[in-house]
């Protein structure tokens, strides 16, 4: 490490975090917070050797020092993550051209020469206005953001202040949401996953909802967001566990396929994941066989060694895994040998690009061969059309899933659904 480079210092960005959220709360302005990722920088090391790298992160260490002209309020808080803090904002949109200037300022300086592989920079955002959020908060919203853009979506400012300006609403939701949890007023819908060879319905995807009188439909992503902020993500997943297994219980032996629930990126290295779910399956008296826990590939990434441990211990349960939105984090083949999966769920992302994009039908061909190689079936999600359908049963994929069989149902909707088309969805196998 050069001796310019910025030292992480994760602490000292949550103080003085903490100290620009206060000082927003007093005066009323508003304040933002960046974090900006050089995502691609294990791949630069391992191409190019760590002097590049080193040099490629001080040299953004130093592009947003000098652009912020206040070093306090620049930080390194990961191997390869920057956090900008933007007080004193006197109006949010003004974070609109911090975002830009950062941009244009990284793109230039980090270019190196043709040979060395460019940066690929990802930008998250939050805005906090009158800092009525805490400064944990504000952190989650931003991480939140990153998550997204590395995800593929596009990061959409005014957006996000409209959101924000929406915070009060979020206070009350906040409220809700805990009484909400205490009072199981929430519910599961469920969405087939179609056998690509038997063209029979082979498992579903318990997938949450919310609906609050007098508020309407609360987006997942609202709930998971809700369930972080108060520090309450433990109880509500394993509120969703035992409410998809005991769904999977009471189904007739026509429904009695595997049942997949999501497993958010945070209790992914949890050392009580294991034994809340042997609790939950103990309970309702399910075989681990008929369990799928799904991940995203950036959970398990983020702390690799404790994540497949973690996740090899619930194999060894005889639990499924499934890795969701494959092809959107780092991947290697050492990836794909050491991880103790059983399924791999292709990004919709690609998915719903084969049809006009011959680069992205050759990258979820080439994802298909080298999964069946290491023995996991494959899983495409976001399936609306035929021509998807046909295209990805031509690439080999095992099953796919999505709004050309099924939106996600509630459970009596489903078993109706089930009984109509027994099992079959109206596909032909091959």
């Amino acid at each position: 490490m050069t001796e310019s480079q910025l030292v992480l210092d994760r602490d000292g960005f949550v103080a003085a975090l903490g100290g620009v959220v206060e000082q927003a709360r007093t005066t009323g302005n508003h304040l933002g917070l960046m974090l900006v990722d050089l995502s691609n920088l294990r791949l630069i090391n391992h191409r190019h050797g760590y002097e590049i790298g080193d040099l490629l992160l001080t040299e953004a260490g130093r592009q947003l020092v000098a652009t912020s002209k206040l070093p306090s309020t620049v930080f390194r808080i990961g191997g390869h993550t920057f956090a900008f803090i933007l007080p004193q904002l006197n109006t949010p949109a003004f974070i609109a051209l911090a975002l830009n200037r950062v941009q244009r300022l990284l793109d230039e300086s980090l270019y190196i020469d043709d040979a060395i592989t460019p940066v690929q920079l990802r930008i998250g955002l939050a805005v906090n206005l009158e800092g009525k959020h805490s400064s944990l908060a504000t952190l989650s919203r931003a991480e939140a953001s990153l998550a997204r853009v590395k995800r593929g979506a596009v990061l959409e400012i005014d957006s996000l202040i409209v959101e924000e300006e929406s915070s009060q609403t979020d206070i009350a939701l906040e409220q809700h949401f805990s009484e909400a949890l205490y009072d199981n007023a929430f519910e599961l819908h469920f969405q087939p996953k179609v056998d690509l060879r038997s063209g029979r319905v082979c498992s579903a995807e318990a997938l949450l909802r919310w609906h609050l009188p007098g508020y309407g439909a609360v987006s997942p992503e609202r709930v998971v967001q809700l369930a972080e902020d108060s520090g309450q993500m433990y109880e509500l997943t394993r509120w969703v566990v035992n409410r998809a297994l005991r769904a999977l219980r009471d189904w007739p032996d026509t429904a009695g396929f595997p049942l997949a629930v999501n497993i958010p990126a945070g209790l992914v290295n949890s050392p009580d994941l294991a034994d809340m779910l042997q609790g939950a399956l103990a309970i309702w008296g399910v075989e681990p066989s008929m369990l799928i826990v799904e991940v995203t590939e950036g959970a398990v990434i983020e702390d690799k060694e404790a994540g497949f441990n973690n996740l090899q211990h619930l194999r060894e349960l005889g639990i499924g895994l499934s890795i969701d939105d494959f092809g959107t984090g780092y991947s290697s083949l050492s990836y794909f040998k050491h991880i103790p999966a059983t399924e791999i769920k292709i990004d919709q992302f690609f998915v719903r690009r084969i049809l006009n994009d011959n680069q992205d039908r050759a990258l979820v061909g080439i994802i298909i061969d080298i999964a069946h190689l290491f023995g996991f079936s494959v899983v495409a999600e976001g399936v609306e059309d035929g021509q998807t359908l046909q295209c990805l049963r031509e690439l080999g994929c095992d099953v796919v899933q999505g709004y050309y069989f099924s939106r996600p149902l509630p459970e009596t909707e489903l078993l109706a659904w089930l009984r109509e088309c027994d099992g079959q969805p109206g596909i032909t196998a091959s």
